[in-house]
């Protein structure tokens, strides 16, 4: 198969699977809403076919296999990150709680130093996973991170505050 033709199985299981998305949220049966669900499923799987040829690679596997690992601190920062998770879920639920509603959101940018690009993928992830925090964007400068109020920005620091330190440690890195 060429790379200019559409692979038919993967759009046929994504528009199939969109179909019955579609059926599950919208509950309606009739031949309009099935009609109109099976055009709509059908037309996202083939404006999106070339994704299901993309393979994703963020870098050659050979230079993800030399990532510098050090397992127990991995172990003990897996620990730790499920602890920040915790306490961050704690903090937006507050939020969210409050009866102002006092969020501040805000979009923070850390320069990173980070010896592999492991080591970034997995600081970048790990903000994403703690509530309050997203990463929006990475280049080689750093990443930008969106901080649902001032709390969240503050405890990233300019640096990446404690996670990347312990992410630097993960990988063999000294913390700042």
């Amino acid at each position: 198969m060429s790379d200019e033709r559409r692979p038919v199985l993967p759009v046929a299981v994504a528009a199939g699977l969109l179909f019955g998305f579609w059926i599950a949220l919208s509950g309606k049966l009739d031949a309009f809403h099935l009609s109109l669900g099976l055009i709509t499923a059908a037309a996202v799987a083939l404006a999106t076919g070339k994704l299901y040829r993309a393979a994703p690679r963020p870098m050659p596997a050979a230079e993800f296999a030399r990532a510098p690992l050090r397992w127990r601190h991995f172990l003990t920062y897996a620990v730790w990150l499920v602890w920040q998770i915790f306490r961050s879920a704690i903090q937006v639920a507050k939020l969210i709680l409050h009866p102002r509603l006092p969020i501040a959101p805000r979009m923070v940018r850390i320069a990173d130093d980070l010896p592999h690009p492991v080591a970034r993928l997995t600081l970048a992830h790990s903000i994403t996973l703690t509530p309050g925090t997203v990463t929006v964007d990475c280049d080689d400068e750093g990443m930008v991170v969106h901080a649902i109020d001032p709390e969240s920005a503050g405890s990233l620091g300019a640096d990446g505050g404690p996670m990347a330190d312990r992410v630097r440690a993960v990988f063999g890195a000294r913390a700042r």
